[in-house]
C-alpha cells in the first residue's frame, strides 16, 4: 500500500493529520486538472479548495481500490467544468447587458478558447500539464520534474515535443481553413 492509500485509510478512520499528507500528495494534480479546464489561476485555486471540501464530505463513498488520485481528479474536473460553464454564462450575460464587446468581443474569446482547446487535444494530459506549467506559469523544468516525479530530461523532451505537436496541429488547422 502506497503512502497516499495509507493516508486516505487513516483519514477515513478519523486521523485528521492524514489530510495534510493527502493534500501534499494530490494538490498538484487537482490544481492542474482545474487549470487545464478553466485557464484561470485564481479560479483554479478556488476549485482546488472546493475539491478538498467535497472530498471530505464524500470520502465515505470512496471505495478503496488504489485509485484515489483518479477519484479526486474527477471531483476537480467536474467542479472545473461547472465553473467553466458558469464563466461562459457570465460572459454572455455581461456582454448582452452592456451591449459592449470586451477585449475584442465575447465571441472572439470563446472562439480563441475553442481553438486552443482543439490544439490541446493533440497532447496527452501530462504534456498539457507540462506546457501550461512552463509556458503559462513560467515554472522551471526542474520544478515541473520534481512535482510530476519525472526525470528533468523527460520533462524537457516532452515540453519541446509538445510545442512541436501544437505547431503541427495549428498548421493543420490553418490548412483546413483555406
Amino acid at each position: 500500500m502506497n503512502r497516499l492509500d495509507q493516508a486516505v485509510r487513516a483519514f477515513k478512520k478519523g486521523d485528521e493529520a492524514a489530510f495534510d499528507t493527502i493534500y501534499e500528495l494530490t494538490r498538484s494534480d487537482v490544481y492542474y486538472t482545474a487549470l487545464l479546464i478553466v485557464k484561470d489561476e485564481s479560479l483554479a485555486e478556488d476549485i482546488l479548495q472546493e475539491t478538498y471540501l467535497k472530498m471530505v464530505d464524500n470520502l465515505s463513498t470512496y471505495q478503496e481500490r488504489g485509485r484515489f488520485r483518479a477519484w479526486i481528479r474527477t471531483i476537480a474536473k467536474r467542479l472545473a467544468i461547472n465553473a467553466y460553464h458558469q464563466q461562459q454564462r457570465d460572459l454572455s450575460v455581461d456582454a448582452s447587458q452592456t451591449g459592449e464587446n470586451l477585449f475584442g468581443g465575447v465571441e472572439d474569446q470563446a472562439e480563441d478558447r475553442r481553438y486552443l482547446e482543439e490544439l490541446f487535444q493533440s497532447l496527452d494530459a501530462t504534456e498539457q500539464e507540462i506546457v501550461i506549467r512552463r509556458a503559462v506559469l513560467q515554472e522551471k523544468h526542474r520544478t515541473i520534474a520534481k512535482e510530476l516525479d519525472l526525470p528533468i530530461g523527460t520533462v524537457t523532451y516532452k515540453y519541446k515535443r509538445s510545442l512541436e505537436k501544437l505547431r503541427e496541429a495549428a498548421a493543420g488547422k490553418e490548412g483546413e481553413e483555406t
